[in-house]
């Protein structure tokens, strides 16, 4: 019988042996079925000169393209992660933070909400004001409007599910957006502050105004958000772009749409989301709106949002222009650029520029200390795009 078992045993053991060895094999079938999210390792090999040979670099090379090519790769990766999440708590992903009921952040919002980043200067703030308020002018000789939209940070409304460990770092000095918020006030510049208006009114609806599974706000509060903006530019300009409504309404399921666990996603684990309960929400244009053409520039978050007051029909949208890509002609085109500062390859933006009617420049509170990606600058240099032009 003892005999037996051990036979049993050495059988098992040169099974898993065999699987473990012809694993990158038919591993490849696995990676058919499991998908990785966010950046992944890829390479190529096609072999090497003597030189290359010679000094090591073909193999370095071959080495790398195994590590991100053998099979079972992706199935391997999302055991890891599961693993990492799931049993100890730890963020397998170094670009997310796991903070407190599991509540992620990207910790460069960490940082610049708690100044473990110092800070930019007030003459930093001082001159960016300067700037805006020379873009204003040009506008006004252009018959344009001139507006700035601020959009909220995860770390200042979840605060207190950062990590404890991150405020030893930081100090409670004046943060960029109150620094920023400081300085716009005292200059003669039309602009609407999302984070303001949440903290006044966030308890007037039921959706979070973040979500633990994603670094953007949610759908509700974007919206909620965009028509108190497009309130505001009827107030202070010479359109009005009517009068909205929003629906908001709970999902039936937990399942998120993009971008609400675009963190949660980027940790590549198995198992979907749970924490949340997720809300839809919808815009209706109630009533006639003079529909300026609009010019946008600013990130996702302004996607999340001021998109939705141009598919209402409150306004033409002759571009957004969001990150490293531009929607024209009311999203019927897309152009993607090289880079999110690589104004030169947007070769007919003054043309778009020309027809518009209002330039709104989108902010996120962590992101006053670089405003716009040179955007604010390129214009000031190239300040004939701002001229008036027939669509």
């Amino acid at each position: 019988m003892k005999v037996r078992l051990e036979m049993k045993r050495g059988r098992l053991f040169v099974a898993l042996f065999i699987m473990i060895l012809l694993f990158s094999l038919y591993g490849r079938i696995t990676d058919r079925f499991v998908k990785l999210n966010g950046v992944t390792g890829t390479s190529s090999f096609s072999g090497g000169t003597i030189s290359e040979i010679l000094n090591g670099e073909t193999q370095t090379n071959l080495n790398t393209y195994i590590e991100n090519n053998f099979g079972g790769r992706s199935l391997l990766i999302k055991l890891r992660s599961q693993l990492l999440y799931s049993g100890f708590g730890i963020s397998p992903n170094k670009n997310v933070v796991i903070g407190s009921n599991r509540f992620l952040f990207e910790p460069e919002y960490i940082y610049k909400e708690l100044n473990i980043y110092q800070p930019a200067g007030d003459e930093y703030f001082d001159e960016l004001m300067d700037k805006l308020e020379e873009i204003q002018n040009i506008c006004e000789e252009n018959g344009k409007e001139l507006f700035v939209f601020v959009t909220p940070s995860k770390a200042y409304f979840c605060k207190d599910m950062i990590p404890r460990k991150y405020f030893e770092l930081g100090n409670d000095e004046e943060t960029n957006y109150q620094k920023f918020i400081r300085h716009i006030q005292e200059r003669n510049l039309k602009y609407f502050d999302s984070h303001a208006y949440i903290e006044e009114h966030k308890n007037e609806i039921e959706a979070p105004v973040f979500y633990s599974t994603g670094i953007h706000w949610s759908h509700p509060w974007g919206n909620k958000c965009a028509i108190e903006f497009a309130k505001y530019i009827s107030l202070n300009s010479r359109y009005c772009l009517g009068n909205f409504s929003q629906e908001i309404s709970r999902k039936e399921t937990k399942k998120p749409d993009h971008p609400d666990a675009d963190l949660y996603n980027s940790l590549n684990l198995f198992a979907k989301p749970n924490n949340d309960i997720y809300y839809d929400s919808r815009i209706t244009l109630e009533s006639e709106s003079d529909c300026p053409k609009v010019f946008l520039r600013g990130g996702s978050f302004m996607g999340q949002s001021l998109r939705a007051i141009g598919n209402a029909g409150a306004w033409d949208t002759a571009a957004h222009f969001e990150n490293n890509y531009c929607f024209v002609d009311n999203y019927s085109k897309t152009m993607n650029f090289s880079a999110f500062d690589s104004y030169e390859e947007f070769e007919s933006m003054g043309e778009y520029l020309g027809q518009a009617d209002i330039l709104i420049l989108e902010v996120n509170e962590a992101a006053t200390p670089n405003m716009s990606w040179g955007f604010i600058d390129y214009l000031l240099d190239n300040q004939q795009l701002l001229k008036n032009r027939t669509s």
